[in-house]
This record gives structure tokens, sequence and C-alpha cells, in this order.
């Protein structure tokens, strides 16, 4: 037994010394040897040409993720993808907050109130609304100053007019109202003879037969349908509620 001993060290040894090296290589051993037999096999004169060398480095990439299923192509998306999440997370909140705070000064330096006070105006619930139409209210509200307003507000300077976001919470509704900015200075109902209302809220419309006037008569019904509001015009709820010819009415009957 004692002189087995030796004889078992010496076949241990030999067959660790007939085992080739890249037996026992870890993964990135393993690609410097690939990338080594790439860069033998071209000639010197492409290796040195730094598209080349991008190239070949990606064939052995791509040779390493199919040799290493852990780090396919999925994983290594998978394994960079919180670092993408929290990028686009950190643009979104600096946009809400900058329209937040672009949207809040600028109607607090237009009415001459407070930015506090017409803050919580905005958020309030009030009494009487419901939780479901006060989550609308803010969702409409925010989407609104998110992604409509910084447009509209620019489109609407150029022909003299801001853009208000109103809820109206007795009739189910929310509306953006364009006012002039040389009217800003006047009183409440002398701002609404001037504005154009772009709303969508309940209301009643008469269905029955077109008087002489040219005016619906009752029965009426009620709709929640988006209109229009231009007091200038004579418009009201406009066009689920207008005035029709009557002569050409008569000659449809």
């Amino acid at each position: 037994m004692i002189c087995d001993k030796p004889l078992i060290l010496i076949s241990v040894v030999a067959a660790l010394w007939s085992t080739p090296a890249h037996s026992f290589a870890s993964p990135s051993s393993a690609l410097n040897e690939r990338s080594s037999t790439f860069q033998r096999r071209v000639p010197p004169s492409v290796w040195t040409n730094r598209q080349h060398r991008q190239r070949i480095v990606r064939d052995v990439t791509k040779t390493q993720h199919r040799m290493l299923p852990l780090s396919s192509i999925p994983a290594t998306i998978i394994h960079n993808s919180p670092i993408l999440l929290q990028n686009r997370a950190l643009n979104w909140t600096i946009h809400f907050l900058l329209a937040n705070i672009v949207y809040i000064c600028r109607r607090s330096n237009i009415r001459n109130m407070s930015k506090r006070e017409l803050l919580q105006i905005r958020v309030a619930r009030g009494d009487g609304v419901k939780l479901p139409l006060y989550v609308k209210n803010i969702l409409a509200w925010q989407l609104f100053v998110n992604f409509v307003f910084p447009i509209l507000e620019l489109i609407a300077r150029m022909f003299g007019y801001v853009s208000f976001y109103y809820f109206y919470p007795n009739a189910h509704g929310f509306g953006i109202i364009f006012e002039p900015l040389s009217a800003q200075s006047f009183s409440i109902s002398k701002r609404a003879k001037c504005q154009i209302r772009c709303d969508w809220h309940r209301f009643s419309v008469n269905v029955g037969s077109v008087g002489r006037d040219g005016w619906r008569h009752p029965p009426s019904i009620e709709r929640n349908w988006p209109h229009f509001d231009v007091p200038k015009k004579g418009w009201k709820h406009w066009p689920w509620r207008r005035q029709y010819e009557v002569g050409r009415e008569r000659k449809e009957k």
C-alpha cells in the first residue's frame, strides 16, 4: 500500500497535465482566448482598423452568449432595465413638476392670486363631489397640464388668448376656456362674454319640433357630449343646441 501511493500521485499529476487549460478557464478567460484566436486569424493591417476590431469583439460576444444562456441578450436587458426605468422615471418626474409649476405660476400672475390659493382651489374635492368624479377631475387636469397646455398655450398666445382648465362638479364635466389676454382685468361677467369655451359636461337639449323662432321646443333630454360656447356668436352648447332656419326646416317637413 505504501508503494501504491506514489504511483497514484504520479497518475493524478499526469492526468492534470494532459487536461487542456481551457477546461478550467473561467468564461472571461474563454472570451479572451477566443478573441486572441480571431486576432491571429485576421491580418495585422485589418486588426488595427477600429471597425473590424469592434466587429470581431461583437462576434465573440455573440458566441459567448450562445455558450452561456445566463448572459444572453434578454438577461442583459433585464440586468440593465432598472437603470433605464430610473432614468425614465426621473425624466417624467421633472416634466411633471415643471409643467405644474409653470401652469400655477402663469395663472397666479394673470389672476393676481397667490399660488397656494390656486393650488388649494384646484386640488380641493368640494362638498358633494363623489370620489370617482374627483379622481377623474384630477386626471383630466394633469393630462391637460402635462400634455395639452405646453402646446396649446403657445398657439393661444399667437392669437392674443390664454387658456385655462375648468371643472364643473355640478354638471359632471370639465372644459378648456380661452380668454383674451387684454380682458384679464375685467370682471367675471365681462370676461365671460369674451370667452371661447370647449366643454364636456351634462346639459339638456330640446328634441321637439322647431318653432317659428327657429328653436326647438320640449320635450328635452339630457346628454353628456362635447360642445362649444361662444357668447359673441350666440353659441350655447353648439352644435347640439342651435337656432335653425325656419324656411329650410319647413321645406324639409
